[in-house]
């Protein structure tokens, strides 16, 4: 970035046009040029380092100058600073010693016909970044709305029709048996996610009871509900992980009561765990098996 061309006599801080001389120039970059969230501003170094900024600035006025590139790059239009000394004093980081830096600070910028500073290098950098911008948004709206007419730039044309939605049919045909067919999808992904919550399982409550068929049940094999209630409910709250899910609780009592009874204890005997009736299984099989 540079100020002016290499080896060149400084021109004045801000050019302005004497009385009766020829208009100030148009603005340098569209009034609508947006760059603010884009952090990233080029820098030409070679430029920078042969320009007259370089070599006849100051510390102070060079920081100051770098300083007002990178403010009016995030301003809007892109690339331009308003011509008002105390706001200039404020985005330059001189504060009180703005006017001894002033010359140099401003040292290429341009006063145009909307009544900003623009600085012909940084216009180039910010046309060049602000066209790369509108590019990219025009891409993304081509990708999520493909349908939309689109201007020359590529962005959606003012108040252009959208294309109709399309009406599923309630007659006999294509669209209708489409219809039908999405219909049917849906309600069997529904059925599906039902029944598939169905056979992971729940947990049995914590506050569970057998009600009276259970306690029934268990009273016909000459259990005593409650005692067995009570063992029943401290084991499965107890088992970790899927195996404490169950799809029926009721019949995972019933089975509790079958194996209590089998195991001739009455009330008090210990339901067998699950992984000494895994081991039985692996026994009766390998007997099966004649191994």
């Amino acid at each position: 970035m540079t100020d002016s061309p290499p080896c060149e006599a400084p021109p004045a801080p801000v050019l302005r046009s004497p009385s009766g001389s020829l208009p100030p120039p148009a603005p340098l970059t569209p009034a609508d040029s947006d760059l603010r969230g884009l952090p990233f501003m080029p820098l030409d170094t070679v430029r920078l380092l042969d320009s007259d900024l370089f070599a006849l600035s100051t510390g102070d006025e060079f920081k100051c100058a770098v300083a007002l590139w990178c403010k009016a790059w995030q301003q809007v239009p892109a690339g331009s600073l308003p011509d008002h000394e105390r706001v200039l004093a404020h985005l330059s980081g001189a504060g009180a010693g703005w006017v001894g830096v002033r010359a140099m600070a401003l040292h290429g910028w341009v006063l145009c016909t909307d009544g900003r500073l623009y600085h012909p290098v940084l216009a180039e950098k910010a046309n060049h970044a602000w066209k790369a911008r509108q590019a990219q948004r025009a891409r993304a709206n081509r990708r999520w709305h493909p349908h939309e007419r689109q201007g020359a730039d590529g962005l959606p044309e003012q108040g252009a029709e959208k294309p109709p939605i399309p009406v599923r049919a309630a007659s006999n045909g294509p669209t209708a048996t489409a219809y039908a067919r999405e219909s049917t999808r849906e309600s069997t992904k529904d059925s599906t996610g039902q029944n598939a919550a169905t056979l992971r399982g729940v947990r049995l409550s914590p506050v569970w009871q057998p009600d009276p068929a259970l306690q029934a049940f268990a009273c016909t094999l000459g259990l005593e509900p409650q005692a067995v209630a009570e063992r029943f409910r401290d084991y499965w709250l107890a088992v970790p992980g899927a195996r404490g899910r169950k799809s029926d609780w009721g019949a995972t009592w019933r089975n509790w009561c079958r194996r209590e009874r089998a195991g001739g204890g009455g009330p008090s005997a210990r339901p067998p765990h699950p992984l000494e009736e895994q081991a039985e299984r692996l026994l009766r099989r390998v007997a099966g098996a004649g191994v």
